[in-house]
């Protein structure tokens, strides 16, 4: 009785192994190169919090960080305008923009929103992967009294991580 057992479960183990083995079926897709970045920065006047990239071979989404004017609760003006770069391998590319002109707008707290994309190609015809990355970092422009003013911030610089 118990021989039979045993061949009864040795049996089913066999299947089992034989079933669990039948599902893969070496199609499996290596998970690489996928990097999520929450940046921030400053420059004299503004303070960009959480802004964020997400790399995958698939795709290139941007965005959704906050940019907040230093020392002001409220500032209103006719133009204003947020340039987001990447240097990708030694070639500034515009990654988002977002601008304001005409009418008087509060400009001292901005949420960036979300920027989805295809697949980033570089010079190659190969999807971007921060290893092409050497720099990330946001042009603010805005008028004040009448004067166009424009400050960089940095966001990420790939120097700045070894160091």
């Amino acid at each position: 009785m118990l021989l039979k057992k045993g061949k009864k479960l040795f049996s089913f183990g066999v299947l089992l192994v034989i079933l669990l083995l039948s599902g893969c079926d070496g199609g499996e897709k290596t998970v690489g190169n996928n990097y999520y970045l929450s940046l921030s920065g400053e420059s004299e006047s503004w303070k960009v919090d959480s802004y964020e990239i997400l790399i995958k071979p698939e795709t290139f989404d941007v965005g959704n960080g906050n940019v907040t004017m230093k020392n002001k609760t409220e500032f209103s003006t006719d133009f204003f305008s947020i340039g987001v770069y990447a240097v990708i391998d030694s070639k500034d590319t515009v990654i988002q923009r977002r601008s304001v002109t005409g009418s008087e707008s509060d400009i001292s707290e901005t949420s960036m929103g979300a920027t989805e994309g295809g697949t980033l190609l570089n010079e190659n015809g190969e999807p971007v992967s921060l290893e092409n990355i050497s720099d990330i970092y946001m042009i603010i422009e805005w008028k004040d009294n009448n004067k166009t003013k424009e400050e960089k911030v940095e966001l990420f610089n790939k120097e700045g991580l070894l160091n």
